[in-house]
């Protein structure tokens, strides 16, 4: 089905139902902005959408979806799920933000389409320290893949009201590649193959939120940095650690090159399950931060215009209480940051 009969066909009812309900897309820009509406929204990783999660005091989820599950064979596209979830969502006013997964952290774990361990992929997938396999994406052949997804998945949703951002997700790259028979891995060409993404996404979906999550290699931090800024794209990551010793260092780790570039482009980090018992990523002090100190230096210290909260048990209801706090702050983006970023207001696809 076309995207445009799709929204065509349902953006009346959806209209209505959000006036009704008064926090839906009655103030949407016009077809020639960016979509924006900062605030704090729900990360609930790959989990089924329903109403137990329309919680007050957030606008929308964050939810990952696999590349494979997009694309189950090479130029055969899925996008019935994520259709699925935009038109849940739609009904209730809320907003999604789509992270497109493609990386994986448990033991035989393979988010990436089957087809890419054939010949023509310089191997397809490399096996991480956790024993999971994630895509060799420095070499040409499988990032123009990752692309053309992009471009699909843009010509089919850029205009949906209730899609708000595309998240690429974080771009460290852990195994001993050396030994691993793919494509040889040089942090030019990564660098490179990194870059196209971020330009490709941006492209597909002028008219949405675009954030790349950046925490490592450490070389590459702020030449990425450097390259959102110059481009227009959103800077993040998969973890706010408010005392990390390698995210927090000056010149190297990705935490200082947030305040540089606030105002300019769009800011968004995730507390994933384990941001909420530690203060730092498997280094640094031990113990655990609250959910206010989480939420202060992501507001404070990298001028966020979203955070993603993770949905960890007996941790989300902290969440949940700090904001029920009559002194939390209650205008819609819940204390963040909620300034237009220069690059949105320069128009879709323009440089800042």
């Amino acid at each position: 089905m076309r995207a445009d009969f799709h929204i065509t066909t349902r953006l009346f009812p959806v209209l209505a139902l959000a006036l009704a309900v008064g926090r839906g897309f009655a103030g949407e820009p016009p077809a020639a902005e960016v979509k924006w509406h900062p605030g704090n929204y729900i990360f609930v990783q790959a989990r089924r959408l329903d109403e137990s999660l329309l919680y007050p005091h957030f606008l929308g989820v964050q939810k990952c979806y696999s590349w494979k599950s997009l694309e189950p064979a090479k130029d055969r596209y899925d996008f019935s799920g994520l259709r699925s979830d935009l038109d849940f969502l739609a009904r209730h006013g809320w907003r999604l933000v789509i992270q497109i997964q493609t990386k994986t952290f448990g033991p035989g774990q393979n988010d990436c389409p089957a087809y890419l361990a054939g010949p023509d992929y310089g191997g397809g997938v490399y096996r991480t320290r956790w024993g999971s396999y994630n895509p060799v994406l420095w070499d040409d052949h499988v990032n123009r893949r990752l692309l053309a997804l992009y471009r699909e998945l843009g010509r089919a949703f850029d205009r949906e009201p209730a899609l708000e951002a595309m998240v690429i997700p974080e771009t460290a790259v852990t195994g001993e590649l050396a030994s691993q028979p793919v494509t040889p891995y040089t942090v030019a060409a990564y660098a490179r193959s990194v870059e196209d993404g971020m330009r490709a996404m941006k492209e597909a979906f002028p008219h949405t939120v675009v954030i790349q999550y950046v925490n490592q290699p450490a070389e590459l931090v702020h030449p990425l940095a450097d390259f959102a800024r110059t481009n227009g794209i959103g800077l993040g990551g998969p973890d706010i650690y408010p005392e990390d010793p390698v995210l927090n260092r000056p010149g190297q780790g990705v935490y200082p090159a947030y305040a540089p570039l606030a105002g300019l482009v769009p800011l968004g980090a995730a507390v994933q399950q384990n941001d909420y018992t530690q203060k730092a990523a498997f280094r640094g002090p031990p113990g655990a931060a609250s959910v206010r100190e989480i939420y202060d230096f992501g507001r404070d210290r990298l001028h966020l215009n979203y955070i993603f909260w993770g949905l960890r048990a007996g941790y989300f209801e902290q969440v949940r209480t700090m904001m029920d706090d009559p002194a939390f702050p209650h205008d819609p983006a819940g204390g963040l940051n909620a300034t237009l970023p220069r690059s949105l207001q320069t128009g879709p696809g323009r440089k800042s």
